[in-house]
């Protein structure tokens, strides 16, 4: 028993300057992959505000959020329980999340993230 699952995927970047246009990409959003600089520790006050401004927006109420934790592989690394507790994922209410640790560079954790990610659209 196999599900197919249709993704279509935006890449909006994080640059001030674009920021305010993520909105047109929310319409028909079920899924949100959110990708953070694990090593950066100067801005992750600053994706953690991001984060929670995008997850208030009325387009994205019911969608399922997925965190990939990057850049595991660098030795200052932040961990995903690390990343858990600055996100502020634990007040998140009525929204499923999941948190994945990932080396993009490596190919690690992608799939693994991707799997819990189709797991939980193809039960809404």
């Amino acid at each position: 028993w196999h599900i197919q699952i249709l993704i279509s995927v935006w890449d909006v970047g994080g640059q001030d300057k674009i920021r305010p246009l993520w909105r047109h990409y929310f319409q028909n959003t079920q899924g949100l992959i959110f990708v953070i600089d694990s090593n950066d520790r100067e801005r992750i006050a600053e994706a953690e505000q991001e984060l929670q401004s995008m997850l208030r927006e009325d387009e994205l109420r019911d969608a399922i959020l997925l965190i990939f934790a990057n850049k595991q592989d660098l030795p200052n690394a932040m961990t995903a329980a690390e990343l858990t507790d600055k996100l502020g994922l634990h007040s998140l209410r009525n929204r499923q999340w999941y948190i994945q640790s990932t080396c993009a560079t490596q190919g690690q954790g992608l799939y693994e993230g991707l799997d819990w990610l189709s797991n939980q659209l193809s039960k809404k």
